[in-house]
């Protein structure tokens, strides 16, 4: 008997699918489990690898709608797990992802998703750090998902496939292929039980580089306030779209003041200028960006001697 169901929604993942299937399948102590693939219109090789696993993965097609709709026609057609867990193309579940996670569900009826930290790395499998910050790390309240995007994504995650359903399953929208409401989707299901949060990392996620991540979110950002005014009010969208705001500058921040400093190590002062200024743009109060753009305007000598001293920072 199939207790979950893997649902994995893959658009031009050739580069790294073989990795992703892989890791599911070499999950030891786990429960009976299918994993279901829909190819959304991949132009890539992607249906060439899936052949390889022909008779151990169920494979569905179809023209490119994006990752919510190809997921929900998944689960509609062909999932029989009591549980659904997701696993990205380019993501990698660590062995015990399933071990760790299902028994949770199990013993606990009034959990409706459980969901552990993960590793970030980038594209040639660097460890950039933990997912999940400090100030995150526990399982959220109704009320806390509205103060900024709660960092739940879905390869960390294994849900009730009953709960999915009353809670209407990842948004469509005709070509609105990066936009899947699933922060929506997290909260909609608050609404019907609690999570339950692992602090032990159970997943690698691949990171997008900067700052192709926060571009290519855009679209779902903007669905994921409308949706939220639609059920909770205009107070709750606009704390949702404040909290999200300032994560991004954060975001900004950091990366930009990061690329700065390699380029002053690098001895490239006119680029390193153009970052710090680009991070003090981001938050004009960031006294730190700040102080590193006037190290750019100094004589190379003095600026070295600085940034020595304050390497650390």
């Amino acid at each position: 008997m199939i207790k979950v169901s893997v649902i994995m929604a893959v658009y031009n993942g050739a580069a790294t699918i073989a990795r992703a299937l892989d890791s599911a399948f070499a999950q030891r102590g786990a429960p009976a489990f299918e994993i279901i693939v829909a190819n959304d219109g991949s132009t890539d090789a992607t249906a060439e690898i899936l052949e390889r696993y022909a008779g151990r993965v169920i494979v569905i097609g179809g023209e490119r709608r994006g990752n919510g709709p190809a997921r929900n026609r998944a689960i509609q057609q062909h999932a029989q797990g009591e549980y659904l867990a997701f696993l990205d193309a380019d993501d990698v579940w660590l062995p015990d992802k399933l071990a760790r996670t299902v028994p949770v569900l199990d013993r606990d009826h009034g959990c409706v998703l459980v969901y552990s930290n993960g590793t970030l790395i980038d594209r040639a499998g660097r460890v950039l750090g933990p997912y999940v910050g400090p100030e995150s790390a526990h399982a959220p309240a109704l009320d806390e998902m509205f103060n900024y995007y709660w960092p739940i994504v879905e390869s960390m995650t294994v849900m009730r496939r009953a709960a999915f359903d009353q809670a209407g399953g990842f948004w469509e929208e005709p070509g609105a292929y990066r936009a899947n409401g699933v922060g929506f989707l997290w909260m909609r299901m608050r609404e019907l039980g609690h999570f339950h949060y692992i602090p032990e990392p159970l997943v690698m996620l691949e990171a997008s580089d900067y700052p192709d991540y926060i571009e290519k979110n855009a679209a779902g950002r903007k669905v994921f306030v409308r949706l939220v005014r639609e059920r909770y009010g205009a107070a709750a969208s606009r704390r949702l779209m404040r909290g999200m705001n300032r994560a991004i500058k954060r975001d900004h921040r950091h990366n930009l003041g990061h690329l700065g400093l390699v380029a002053m190590r690098e001895g490239r002062t006119a680029d390193a200028r153009r970052f710090f200024m680009r991070a003090v743009r981001h938050n004009p109060g960031d006294i730190k960006n700040a102080l590193r753009l006037v190290r750019t305007f100094l004589p190379a000598s003095m600026a070295r001697a600085l940034s020595g001293r304050s390497r650390a920072g």
